[in-house]
């Protein structure tokens, strides 16, 4: 961002997919007064796994004192470099220098802080989305997983999906086979097969697997009735109750087996209604339920470009 050739700048993940033309930003109240706008993660000091509270070391090392709000999620920032240079500057130091205390005492998760940490430091003013995180994600057998984290614009109306728990890769995702064993065994066969008794060399065992490797592994997930190689996540929305107070904002981290598998990585409520402070959405009947298969077949067309290249 700092050698961005724009000067007000809308900075987003590449799995962070926009519900809709998010260029009003510039011209939204809060980004005219601050000159930069970030967004919450979905943990804050009561309910947080990243240690960021009031006891954490992380303020006595920033030499700030205790804030406490959601903390940040910075797969989108809306900021005004001419505005910001010096906190920028700060956030590149906190980011390159060595040692670096944030990551060397675990006081923070990569860079998804840093950015508030500079503006909170340098007591510049900005705007934090005050609208919690919802979670897209997909229901089987009355379970929910959620894989991407929900955005909204300072009137709670859903912005961006960040797709960040099962990311698109426009590639068919296959469980990892090793044909070592079986190979050195049907080598070892065919031998035997032609009279020859000796034990399989490196050419007799590379010629196996290669045979081998002309079946496709099986998929890690089945695929969709589309035939689109990522597969559909969004199925679901969960929300958070606009009455209900932070202290009963929790999204939970967990793994989902049997209905997902085991390496899936959860967030929500495992099961839906369950819960009187979140509320849950169908996707087909928000505004943006064709949104993922658009991206889905981006994906894949990006990747047949790749290959012909």
């Amino acid at each position: 961002m700092p050698r961005s050739y724009f000067d007000r700048v809308l900075f987003l993940d590449a799995d962070n997919v926009p519900a809709r033309d998010p260029s009003f930003l510039f011209e939204s109240p809060e980004f005219i007064d601050t000159g930069a706008v970030f967004w919450p993660d979905f943990w804050h000091p009561s309910h947080t796994i990243f240690n960021i509270h009031g006891q954490s070391l992380l303020w006595e090392i920033l030499g700030t004192p205790f804030v406490n709000s959601f903390e940040q999620e910075s797969g989108q920032l809306l900021i005004d470099r001419r505005r910001h240079a010096a906190p920028l500057d700060l956030v590149k130091f906190y980011t390159f220098h060595r040692p670096n205390p944030f990551t060397r005492l675990k006081l923070a998760h990569g860079d998804k802080d840093l950015f508030r940490f500079a503006w909170l430091k340098l007591k510049v003013p900005f705007h934090m989305v005050q609208t919690p995180p919802s979670v897209a994600g997909k229901v089987i057998n009355g379970t929910f997983c959620g894989m991407t984290m929900v955005q909204h614009d300072s009137q709670g109306e859903v912005l961006f999906l960040h797709r960040n728990s099962n990311k698109l890769t426009g590639q068919v995702k296959r469980k990892k086979v090793y044909h070592r064993a079986e190979a050195i065994k049907r080598a070892r066969n065919r031998l035997i097969e032609q009279g020859i008794f000796r034990f399989p060399d490196g050419k007799d065992i590379e010629e196996e697997e290669a045979k081998m490797n002309l079946t496709p592994a099986p998929t890690l997930e089945p695929l969709d009735p589309d035939g689109l190689p990522d597969p559909a996540m969004w199925s679901h929305l969960l929300s958070f109750n606009t009455t209900s107070r932070r202290v009963f904002y929790k999204i939970q981290p967990y793994r989902a087996t049997p209905q997902f598998p085991d390496w899936q990585r959860c967030y929500g409520q495992r099961e839906l209604g369950k819960n009187a402070h979140f509320y849950t959405q169908e996707f087909a009947d928000l505004p943006y339920s064709g949104l993922e298969t658009q991206i889905r077949q981006f994906a894949q067309d990006a990747m047949q470009i790749q290959a012909q290249t």
